[in-house]
């Protein structure tokens, strides 16, 4: 396997990127241009980077900013693990299950390219679930629902993950009531009616195609669309996020999975069935196969339901103080840390002078506007100049406090 290669290296090689762009330049959606480019520009000058400069010898380093682009392997991962602590902060102190909701093959190519459609996706999920809680007891359970649009061998496979405590608040807020069962013969034939009823009202013009896929699901599919739902991932918050995290943001294919490019083809592994298999495919259909995943600009791939709702803070905040008071509570998740991953990942301090080996002072920050044109402030300007920025993770400790006052805080790599 080439250690060497992934996605990105597979675009600049050969100059296949621009050669895609000319094959298909009536028909690539500004989006994908977009973040196509922003991941070619990962980590160079181009998106931006911060200058230090060593107090003791005068050597100047260099640090690029990434890029931040859904198709960055690099990108994707630090958002992997920022997200993972934001999320560990709400998580309750409870079980939660797994729930995979999936849909028929033969409906996959309604939903390619149609953000409306992947929407009521996520809507009917939230609203199976919201129904398979309410039917024994009234409580309100929390769920975080996760749009995952393919699968390993890059083929679209729309389909849900859900999150879900294992419980939830009663209706007077006053208990929080476990649910062991939950009736998964009910979320299958439910879930498979009201994705074809909703769909069937979606897209009238339609019809002739819909209608006898319809017919067919209705007459062949009796037991419902297939869910998988056997695990309940106990006690630590740690375990809990392992399973959701790798569905947040990552690229399609990730560089461990790639085996070779020779030029006209690019291999590739993937798991079916319990099995490692490799797919070969000719390089600007396996471009075009990752890059047709790539979500629109304002469309959300994780949305939250119930108690885990923004609009349910009392709920949230009622639950919260009931499961603090009865179990035992959860290990919080360490700090995203930028510098200790880097220097994990490189076995080298990016903050540490490559000459003498003296701690670096950040001097200035070279950015990209609004209008995607460079600029450098330096340090005798950050009292004065009023710009947001992306890049507060770069500053020592004892800088952070003052750039707060005048920026926006965000992370870079």
């Amino acid at each position: 396997m080439d250690t060497e290669l992934s996605f990105e290296a597979i675009l600049k090689r050969d100059n296949n990127w621009i050669l895609f762009k000319e094959l298909y330049k009536n028909r690539l959606p500004e989006n994908v241009i977009h973040e196509t480019e922003k991941m070619l520009a990962c980590c160079t000058p181009e998106c931006g980077f911060a200058k230090y400069i060593c107090p003791h010898c005068g050597n100047i380093k260099t640090i690029p900013f990434s890029c931040k682009s859904k198709l960055c392997s690099r990108c994707g991962k630090k958002h992997t693990d920022i997200w993972s602590q934001i999320v560990s902060e709400k998580l309750l102190n409870c079980d939660h299950r797994h729930i995979v909701l999936t849909v028929s093959n033969k409906l996959w190519p309604f939903f390619i390219d149609n953000p409306s459609l992947q929407r009521i996706l996520l809507d009917t999920a939230a609203k199976i679930i919201k129904k398979a809680f309410s039917r024994t007891e009234k409580v309100t359970a929390g769920f975080i629902l996760v749009l995952h649009p393919f699968g390993d061998d890059l083929k679209p496979n729309f389909h849900v993950h859900a999150l879900v405590t294992c419980g939830g608040l009663s209706k007077d807020n006053s208990r929080f009531v476990k649910v062991n069962y939950i009736d998964y013969e009910f979320i299958r034939k439910t879930w498979q009616y009201e994705i074809l009823t909703v769909l069937r009202k979606a897209l009238p013009q339609h019809k002739h195609i819909l209608n006898p896929i319809i017919d067919w699901c209705f007459k062949y599919k009796t037991n419902g669309f297939v869910i998988f739902a056997d695990r309940v991932i106990k006690g630590s918050k740690k375990a809990t996020l392992s399973y959701i995290a790798r569905y947040t943001r990552h690229p399609p294919i990730s560089k461990r999975r790639i085996i070779s490019y020779d030029g006209s083809y690019v291999s590739f592994s993937y798991e079916a069935y319990g099995k490692e298999q490799t797919k070969t495919m000719p390089k600007f259909e396996f471009i075009k196969a990752v890059l047709q995943h790539t979500a629109s600009k304002q469309f959300k791939t994780i949305r939250r339901f119930g108690l885990y709702s923004r609009r349910s803070s009392v709920k949230y905040e009622a639950a919260k103080d009931l499961l603090e008071t009865c179990c035992k509570p959860m290990a919080k998740l360490k700090d995203f840390d930028w510098r200790k991953n880097l220097t994990a990942f490189t076995g080298k301090d990016p903050l540490v002078c490559d000459k003498c080996g003296q701690g670096l002072t950040l001097f200035s920050i070279t950015y990209s506007d609004k209008t995607g044109a460079l600029k450098t402030i330096e340090k005798d300007d950050w009292f004065y100049e009023d710009i947001p920025t992306k890049h507060l993770e770069t500053f020592p400790q004892d800088e952070k406090q003052r750039w707060r006052q005048i920026c926006m805080p965000a992370m870079p790599y």
